[in-house]
């Protein structure tokens, strides 16, 4: 250079003309040349490094491209590249599918490593959200987003369980632990109708058939999942209300990946019933005849009995005159024991930017705590996505998706029976291996014993088969106009059979009882099932985005889309089939037939447009209308208008701010008020149509069968009925401090629905069955929080995320609904949904005095609400509960008026849900818990087992011992024990202080693991080798003492099967 310098002066000095030459030359002209030479000199440079993801780890197939140019380069197997660059003003564009773009420039740099993020974890990442997807900076709708994270490493094969407290507003409940049979239900911000709160269900764009089908995913194949819970939904119109949950599978990526993720588990009986001791239950027995003017001892005979049992003393009874067999045995802990399942998916993907794709399989065998027989869900899952860009503007991608499966259980025995009728004495076999008679077999009526009874009582098997395809094209009409259509047919077919059979007992001598077993149904009974359902759906949608000066974002759609749900089902069963080890409806007569069927068509047609602006990422705008058709409604109410608009300001980009954006470097505020609707469940395909019920009718005798038609009037129709229309208002905030590692939002919402399709009560004189009409109103308000924290420091990271929320309901406009009963009670106008209504008590009666008294002044009152009468038998005594005249009538009555002696004691609905999970990692190690739980919900425990003596032929309830009251414990918990059923009903029965808080806390998932140092995966050839060890409803907190699972709520008084906690042990291998 000094060299050049020295040739630019002498040429300078030379001239005739250096009188013009500027005096600004030397610092100006000069460094312009220079600058264009030492460019110049550097022509044909060679750049070179590595391309990593976030965790350090080599990223092949990275396309490295010099902008503007042909020239590039792709990474190798080690994540290196290479390339030459023309100069050094030149700016490499680093690109992958899945992962963010990156632009750099050269400046005089030989060797340039980059780390790209995953598009799922860059600050500006894209929220999937109703057909399409937006920056997550500029959302204006409550959408919250579930990470696939959630469902790596879980031992669970439905998706469903695995959403448990991970956003705040949307509840996932079930009602049985069983594999197969966990009957889920999923409300997202509370109820919104009386006819059904289900979600709309999502995956990939279009509307799964139910929620089986996406229950039944592989979870190793989800991408993500949001949740749009305000005004959002308002895209998906008519069936919006109850909000939405959109899925996004996973899509080829990256170079070829082979990945494996497998698991054995076993389950082990967390929660069981309380099913009593044979000491317990007749401990129970002669507490309560102590407290008896007229002991009642039952079939026991006598007291001494009952002593010996209370003893634990096992073998020979006489028990009038015939000699009883009795030993200590638990039916729950004969039936249940650890049982072992296994999970395995295997995945192979590929991607680059032309072209991808993903195939999965999967396979499942998850078993109950069932030891008597096989209870569970088997399911294969295969998935393939392949998208292909075959031109600059024209791209197409399909899917195609099959879920098959298998659940079979017990047809009978896991009901009642298993802890409610099974005495705690009789085991289920006597010495000779012979399945033995409860009650040794002298009461036929009583002839039951579950062990046998799921043992070779039968079997109900189901099989759901779901095939899935997709096709989309989309065709880029202009850079800022795109075309895409969408096709997907769906096809479930669901058939089952259920067979009862006969089981021989015996009794302790092994003699054969000669009555079979009571099942509580008839025997040699084979009913199947067969539906079949195809779902079609098909739109258009066109697509414009574009920014004007840098500022004026818009982002436009409009379209069309059409849906045909087609199903049909038939039903057949038989009595009296001979038990050949074969079972199937043509082995039993037609003399027994009973057959049913139907045929439906529904159809739906829609247009839809969205709208959205905003100024700079600043103020934000978007505006939302959908009009939809559907053939469930008369001519001229079939159609109906849904929309909403959404305002946003991230106030943290205005200039006066910024002396805050160090601590508070994001700040938004969200409102949307929208107009959903709601289909409401139990409407028919026709139900606008006056029609006439056909069917048949089975005349003449066994020997000689004739089936005859028989016509009925199907009730009154309304015209002019339609959509429920809900509407919407949601008010949040979004603050991130400390560079994004804090973040918090809050939103209050509020939702109306002032067209709920309810029965109106009319009279009688109206002739008829009223048909449901638009009158009722349904009011939901309530409120969500979610804060977080994440961090890294040196090799160790963490993170942790705190959720919760509630919702209150309001029931109104419905006429003539004004009454309520004892109890809790769905539909009471100005009530909340759900509200129980209980007996206000004042302790329990001291003495005899106060007996005498209460009767005088309310025993000859009228509605007395169960009252026992005075007479020696049944009469109140010391101990009884004291029901309150709250109205002052003179009469206790279970009339739900103005008079009443109810009041009302809150709803059943959950409240203040919420899910809180702690994770971190270090060098390798990774640990994740979750915890999930509720601060309130008002119970009250119905059937055989929620209070003692609710009947004598059934177990009781041990946990009532020793908190009942006595003469010398009368600040008792709980009133005396009776052995009378009409006492213990009044004594108990929706009393206030029967209804319990069901408040708890639940670790959810325990994830440990570790994942082998990528130097040692290299030397035996893998990608990743990971360890881990998964456990699932480890440990609970509960409020709720007296047995049962907190999380079933009310429904796990209904069976004794015992909540089963997950230990999993896995293997992740990426090839």
């Amino acid at each position: 250079m000094i060299l050049f310098s020295s040739l630019i002066n002498l040429a300078y000095s030379k001239s005739s003309n250096t009188h013009n030459i500027p005096d600004r030359f030397s610092d100006l002209h000069y460094a312009d040349i220079h600058s264009v030479l030492v460019n110049s000199a550097k022509f044909d440079q060679v750049i070179s490094g590595t391309v990593t993801d976030a965790k350090g780890e080599p990223l092949p197939g990275v396309s490295v491209k010099v902008k503007g140019t042909n020239l590039g380069a792709v990474t190798d197997k080690s994540g290196k590249y290479k390339l030459t660059v023309p100069n050094n003003t030149s700016i490499l564009v680093f690109s992958f599918i899945g992962f963010e773009t990156r632009e750099l420039a050269v400046n005089n740099k030989e060797v340039i490593n980059v780390t790209l993020k995953d598009s799922n974890d860059v600050l500006e990442e894209l929220v999937v959200v109703g057909y399409g997807k937006q920056k997550k900076a500029t959302l204006t709708g409550a959408v919250e987003t579930i990470d696939r994270k959630v469902f790596e490493d879980r031992a669970v094969t439905n998706v469903g369980l695995a959403l448990q407290g991970q956003s705040p507003g949307l509840l996932v409940t079930r009602s049985s632990p069983r594999p197969g049979n966990e009957g889920l239900a999923f409300r997202i911000r509370g109820n919104s109708s009386v006819n059904g709160s289900d979600p709309l269900i999502i995956v990939d764009g279009v509307p799964v058939l139910n929620s089986y089908s996406f229950q039944n995913m592989n979870s190793d194949d989800i991408e993500s999942i949001s949740v749009l819970k305000d005004g959002a939904a308002a895209i998906y119109g008519s069936r919006a209300s109850n909000g939405v949950i959109l899925v996004t599978t996973k899509k080829g990526k990256g170079k070829l990946k082979v990945d494996y993720n497998g698991n054995a588990r076993f389950n082990t009986n967390g929660i069981t019933s309380y099913s009593p001791s044979m000491q317990q239950y007749a401990s129970i027995w002669l507490a309560a005849n102590e407290q008896e003017t007229t002991p009642n001892y039952w079939v026991w005979g006598n007291k001494d009995n009952l002593l010996k049992m209370q003893q634990g003393v096992e073998g020979r009874y006489d028990l009038f005159g015939t000699d009883y067999y009795i030993f200590n045995a638990n039916r729950l802990d004969e039936m249940f024991a650890r049982r072992y399942s296994q999970q395995h998916n295997l995945s192979i993907s590929k991607g680059t930017d032309t072209s991808g794709y993903r195939l999965s399989v999967g396979y499942a065998n998850n078993k109950g705590n069932l030891a008597t027989a096989y209870d569970g869900q088997k399911q294969y899952n295969l998935r393939f996505s392949n998208n292909y860009k075959l031109s600059e503007k024209f791209k197409i991608e399909s899917n195609v998706s099959l879920i098959n499966a298998n659940t079979s259980t017990p047809s009978v025995g896991l009901d009642n029976t298993l802890y409610a009728f099974d005495m705690p004495f009789y085991p289920a076999k006597n010495p000779y291996g012979q399945w033995f008679a409860t009650f040794n077999g002298i009461d036929g009526g009583a002839n039951r014993n579950a062990a046998a009874m799921t043992a070779a009582g039968g079997r109900e098997n189901r099989n759901s088969l779901t095939g899935r395809v997709d096709l989309t094209a989309t065709y880029q009409i202009f850079k800022d106009l795109a075309l895409e259509g969408l096709a997907s047919l769906q096809n479930e077919r669901f058939n089952s059979e259920r067979y009862v059979l006969p089981v021989q007992l015996y009794n302790w001598y092994g003699t054969p009882t000669g009555i079979g077993l009571n099942t509580g149904g008839t025997n040699n009974t084979y009913n199947t099932n067969a539906w079949q359902g195809l779902y079609q759906y098909y739109s258009a949608l066109l697509r414009y985005e574009k920014t004007i000066n840098g500022v004026h974002n818009i982002s436009a759609m409009a379209g069309l889309n059409a849906e045909k749900n087609s199903s049909q089902f038939l039903s057949g069963t038989r009595v009296g089939f001979a038990d050949q080890g074969v079972y199937d409806i043509s082995l039993a007569g037609l003399e027994t037939q009973t057959n049913n069927g139907d045929k439906t068509q529904i159809g739906r047609y829609s247009y839809l447009t969205r709208l959205n602006y905003n100024y700079g990422e600043k103020y934000l705008l978007e505006l939302v209308g959908r009009r939809d058709g559907n053939s469930r409604f008369a001519s001229g109410y079939k159609f109906k208008n849904f929309g909403s608009a959404q305002l946003g300001w991230i106030f943290t980009k205005e200039n006066f701010l910024t002396g805050i954006t160090p601590v508070l470097n994001f700040g938004k505020i969200r409102a949307s008020y929208g107009v959903t609707g709601n289909e409401a469940s139990g409407l028919g395909a026709f139900d606008y149509l006056s029609t006439i019920n056909i069917g048949s009718t089975v005349l003449g005798s066994p020997a000689s069968p004739q089936s005859s038609s028989s016509l009925n009037n199907n009730g009154l129709i309304s015209y002019t009925r339609t959509w429920e229309k809900v509407e919407q208002k949601n008010l949040g905030i979004d603050l991130e401090f400390f560079d994004s590692r804090l973040t918090t939002s809050f939103d209050v919402f509020e939702k109306n629905n002032i067209g709920m399709l309810i029965n109106v009560n009319y009279p009688s004189v109206l002739g008829g069955t009223a048909p449901k009409t638009n009158s009722g109103k349904f009011n939901t308000k309530g409120w969500e929080f979610i804060i977080g924290w994440k961090d890294t420091k040196g090799d160790f990271s963490y993170n942790m995320a705190f959720n919760i929320g509630d919702t209150k309901t309001m029931v109104s406009g419905v006429e003539g609904a004004d009454s309520y009963g004892a109890g809790r009670n769905g539909i009471v106008n100005g009530r909340p949904w759900q509200s129980w209504f209980v007996y206000k008590t004042d302790g329990y009666f001291k003495n005899q005095a106060e007996v005498d008294a209460y009767y005088a002044a309310y025993g000859t009152s009228t509605n007395l609400a169960n009252m026992p009468k005075n007479n020696q038998a049944v009469a109140l005594r010391p101990g009884d509960t004291k029901r309150v005249d709250v109205a002052g009538t003179g009469n206790i009555t279970n009339i739900g008026d103005a008079k009443s002696s109810l009041v009302y004691a809150g709803d059943g609905t959950p409240h203040f849900n919420f899910g809180f999970n702690l994770g971190g990692s270090w060098k390798g190690f990774d640990l994740n818990t979750f915890f999930q739980g509720q601060l309130k919900q008002n119970i009250m425990r119905g059937g055989y087992m929620a209070y003692p003596f609710a009947a004598l032929f059934t177990n009781q309830n041990p946990s009532y011992l020793g908190q009942t009251w006595t003469e010398g414990h009368q600040d008792a918990l709980f009133p005396r024990l009776t052995v009378n059923p009409t006492r213990a009903s009044w004594n108990y029965s929706n009393n206030d202080f029967m209804l319990q808080n069901n408040r708890y806390i639940r670790l959810k998932t325990l994830v440990v693991g570790y994942t082998l140092p990528q130097r040692m995966t290299e030397k035996i050839k893998l990608a990743k080798v990971r360890f881990y060890f998964s456990g699932n409803d480890l440990w609970e907190k509960t409020s709720i003492k007296d047995g049962f699972d907190p999380e079933m709520g009310e429904a796990s008084i209904n069976s004794g099967y015992p909540f089963a906690r997950t230990w999993s042990f896995g293997l992740n291998v990426g090839f």
